[in-house]
């Protein structure tokens, strides 16, 4: 079976925008962390907290 170019263009299409939408707050994060300065994978782990009963 043969798929037609409006059916192969919407595919594409969709893909395209399914990687957008998936990368988009991947970038946002980053870019937030640009403007902001921080950079929370270089800070020391907290110790773990004892709860005492």
């Amino acid at each position: 079976m043969k798929t037609d170019n409006i059916t192969k263009q919407r595919i594409i299409r969709d893909a395209l925008i399914s990687i957008v939408l998936y990368a988009l707050p991947v970038l946002l994060m980053l870019l937030s962390f640009r403007i902001s300065g921080e950079k929370p994978w270089k800070q020391h782990p907290q110790p773990a907290v004892k709860a005492s009963r």
